[in-house]
């Protein structure tokens, strides 16, 4: 025993040396020991053993003293998504039935460059152009990285419109992150979106579409006061639209604050209150926003409406062609997340790794709004896996919402919701199956129609009368089977 303990010291000495010295050399010794008899066969095998891990982490120590410190903080990660989609909606809003392949990848990259200072920056495939199948674009500028295959239908000379034209790459995100404690850190730039929701694993939303990467600084703090309540705040600031004049800036602030934690060992809940601030939703350009039957309420500040302009409550037209908010967008909004881990054990033939119920609900309390314009709620269940791992991890989620005409600004809820409109209601339901590591399935439903239709001269068929919501010409249908990477 005291023989193997002074060989193995002797050994590892050799092999802390690092660089200094070869495998060859190490291996020579143990073999000459295990020639004299020394060390018997299997004691000079497990003797090489250790004294190669030993010698392959040294090696891999002194490799990473002699890079910077921000080498050492450096991560690169990113995704892929194949996506066949059929969307069907009435003849009302232009958009015949229509089915497409697309695509939708991202790379990012973090570095920790100390221990206070995370830099985020990351790139996308570009989502502009996308339209309604007649040329007219859908606003989705900042709510898309999808690329359809055969362009995206653009008729803008600068934008991909087919015959294998390249798309363009854009900045997704690139934001800094200062972290000075552990509950505590700071973001500033164009950033994650870090107002918390109920989602589904693949980030589906109510009120913001998973894509969008907003323009500000956010600071987020909480504190595990014990295992059954963690509270949580998010505030900040985010500039949604910067225009000739400071005075005349749209800027959205917030604050959230929430709970989380477990109750029990198996239970969990999330639950938060956010009140938003938009100032000069009026002063909000629509020019790159296409036309839609749909939409919260915009002034008309066309050429032949010279009186009444964008802005005009500050004496100053930001553009009398275009269109703006009417209203403000001043919301509180109510969200909570109830769960349960492992609910059945064993007790039934299949497994049941989690359930939980999630919902959300949002008014608009701006008083020239009429009173059946100002709400959205969505109410939902979910059961499955809480995360996809490889084959044999899945979940089944779906919801009933409903988004009223000015309950909130149209240029932020889920894309696939209806194109992102307000004024409507319906179901979605996802199924998500893990296939392999890191590879994962996805099947999405989303069954919505107008909500409360309104009328006006863009509208002439419907001047007489109301229209039954369920009429097929309100309705859209959208199917989305997507297979999704990422590293």
């Amino acid at each position: 025993m005291k023989r193997n303990v002074f060989i193995l010291i002797v050994a590892n000495f050799l092999a802390w040396q690092g660089l200094s010295y070869a495998d060859s050399s190490v291996d020579a010794l143990i073999q000459k020991l295990e020639d004299k008899g020394v060390l018997t066969q299997q004691e000079a095998s497990q003797l090489k053993d250790q004294v190669s891990d030993k010698e392959q982490a040294s090696q891999q120590a002194t490799f990473k003293s002699m890079l910077p410190d921000w080498i050492n903080g450096f991560k690169i990660t990113g995704d892929m998504r194949l996506r066949y989609q059929d969307q069907e909606r009435g003849s009302i809003n232009q958009d015949n039935p229509h089915d497409r392949g697309r695509v939708r990848a991202r790379l990012n990259i973090e570095d920790q460059i100390n221990d206070k200072i995370k830099f985020v920056f990351g790139v996308g495939t570009d989502g502009t152009g996308g339209n309604n199948g007649s040329g007219t674009s859908l606003y989705n500028f900042n709510r898309s990285n999808n690329y359809s295959f055969g362009g995206n239908g653009s008729n803008t000379s600068n934008i991909p419109s087919g015959s294998f034209d390249k798309d363009f790459i854009v900045l997704n995100k690139a934001y800094a992150e200062y972290t000075p404690m552990a509950d505590l850190k700071v973001d500033v730039g164009k950033m994650d979106n870090p107002i918390w929701e109920p989602s589904s694993i693949s980030t589906e939303r109510f009120l913001w579409d998973p894509n969008i990467t907003p323009e500000g600084g956010a600071i987020q703090y909480q504190k595990k006061i014990n295992d059954y309540i963690t509270p949580f705040t998010t505030d900040g600031v985010f500039v949604v639209n910067d225009t000739s004049h400071s005075t005349l800036d749209t800027w959205m602030y917030f604050n959230q604050v929430g709970l989380k934690g477990n109750p029990t060992e198996k239970t969990y809940y999330k639950l938060a209150g956010t009140w938003y601030d938009i100032s000069n939703p009026d002063h909000q350009l629509m020019s790159t926003r296409g036309t839609d039957l749909t939409n919260t309420t915009l002034v008309n500040t066309g050429s032949a409406a010279t009186s009444v302009k964008c802005g005009a409550g500050y004496g100053t037209s930001i553009n009398s062609t275009t269109e703006c908010y009417e209203y403000s967008y001043n919301a509180l909004v109510g969200a909570i997340d109830l769960g349960i881990n492992d609910p059945f054990g064993e007790s039934l033939p299949i497994y049941i790794p989690q359930m939980g119920v999630r919902g959300e609900v949002i008014r608009n309390p701006q008083r020239k709004i009429p009173s059946d314009q100002k709400n959205g709620w969505e109410m939902g269940a979910y059961i499955g896996n809480s995360a996809l791992n490889g084959w044999g991890t899945w979940q089944l989620s779906g919801d009933y919402r409903v988004m009223e005409q000015n309950a909130w600004m149209d240029i932020f809820p889920d894309f696939d919701q209806y194109t992102g409109d307000t004024d409507v209601a319906g179901t979605r339901f996802e199924l998500d199956i893990g296939l392999m590591k890191n590879v994962w399935f996805d099947f999405n439903i989303f069954d919505m129609h107008v909500y409360k239709p309104f009328y006006n001269n863009a509208l002439a068929a419907y001047s007489g009368g109301n229209p039954n919501i369920t009429n097929a010409s309100n309705k859209e249908i959208l199917y989305q089977a997507d297979i999704n990477m990422k590293f």
